[in-house]
């Protein structure tokens, strides 16, 4: 088993969470058989959004090919494969762990993760959100850094909320209840590149606007987080995409991120409290579609239309409402 029960955070029931460890094990996917059926339940859903890789830029990673141990950011890919008792596949989660030894601070970029429906409301997503810190010892272990002096921080890409898609708030709730919280899409406007293969489509990359989500581990506690930890969720996923996307577009990701940073004031950024329920909806309204979408060019917003934010902020209260 590769999480450390010590790594989900309280907010994620520890009761549920028990039954998930004694129900559930996860291992690594090393061989092309393993990550095929990894990748395979992963593109089945992420696939039709466009927001997942393809299929040969993944195993690419995975096979080390574009490992590189003395880049200022060093990165590894990994997939992790839930599987219950009878061995059945419940659930996928993949990521890549991202090094900066200078700086001794180890980023993990979560990039998707998959609960299969027979298994959800089990405690599995729980697991696959905490695993990803054994991951991020290991890594700082090989690397001859303790791993109790270095910063480890868990990054995730979330769409902003639409008051239409329940789903978009759900996941915030869960990452909420994690120990995560948001860097403010002010300072940090945040893009994904787009991963479609747009030479061959001829079409133009268009980046997909995001709220960057971080969890400090060991420090969940805080409300701020360092300007250069900030600046990092930026930098760690740009080592990444930087081996498989036009670096032009790329650049013009970065240029609209830092802009944000750099208009804000102090060496520490205030982050926002993601709200654990519905209890707390309202909490959602720095992250709504129509407060984040504006932070981007117009090209890069989607074709759904965008409301005002006050207005997108009834709608998503009045779908949240009892009765």
């Amino acid at each position: 088993m590769i999480v450390d029960p010590r790594d989900v955070c309280p907010g994620e029931g520890p009761e549920k969470v028990a039954r998930a460890l004694a129900q559930f094990s996860l291992s690594e996917a090393r061989h092309e058989a393993a990550f095929d059926e990894g990748y395979r339940a992963l593109d089945a859903f992420f696939g039709p959004k466009g927001e997942i890789e393809r299929r040969e830029v993944l195993w690419a990673w995975l096979a080390g090919e574009h490992a590189d141990g003395a880049a200022p950011i060093s990165a590894t890919y990994h997939m992790l494969l839930a599987r219950d008792a009878e061995g059945r596949l419940a659930g996928a989660r993949d990521c890549f762990v991202t090094l900066d030894r200078a700086a001794r601070r180890c980023v993990v970029l979560l990039s998707h993760a998959l609960v299969l429906p027979d298994f959800r409301r089990s405690g599995l997503a729980a697991l696959l959100r905490a695993a990803p810190v054994a991951l991020a010892r290991r890594a700082l272990g090989e690397a001859g850094i303790d791993a109790a002096q270095a910063e480890i921080l868990l990054a995730a890409e979330m769409e902003p909320v639409d008051p239409d898609d329940r789903d978009t708030a759900v996941r915030l709730f869960a990452y909420g209840r994690a120990g995560f919280a948001a860097i403010p899409p002010e300072v940090l406007p945040y893009a994904q590149p787009d991963f479609r293969d747009t030479a061959a489509l001829g079409v133009t990359p268009v980046p997909v606007p995001l709220v960057a989500v971080v969890r400090q581990v060991g420090e969940e506690h805080r409300a701020d987080i360092a300007r250069a930890g900030a600046a990092s969720f930026l930098r760690h996923y740009q080592a990444v995409h930087a081996r498989e996307v036009d670096l032009a577009g790329l650049a013009l990701i970065r240029d609209n991120a830092l802009a944000g940073l750099a208009a804000f004031e102090g060496e520490r950024v205030p982050l926002l409290r993601i709200p654990r329920g519905p209890a707390e909806i309202a909490g959602l309204a720095p992250l709504l579609r129509g407060a984040v979408m504006p932070l981007f060019p117009p090209a890069w917003r989607g074709k759904a239309p965008l409301d005002e934010p006050e207005r997108e902020l009834a709608r998503l209260v009045a779908a949240w409402s009892p009765g």
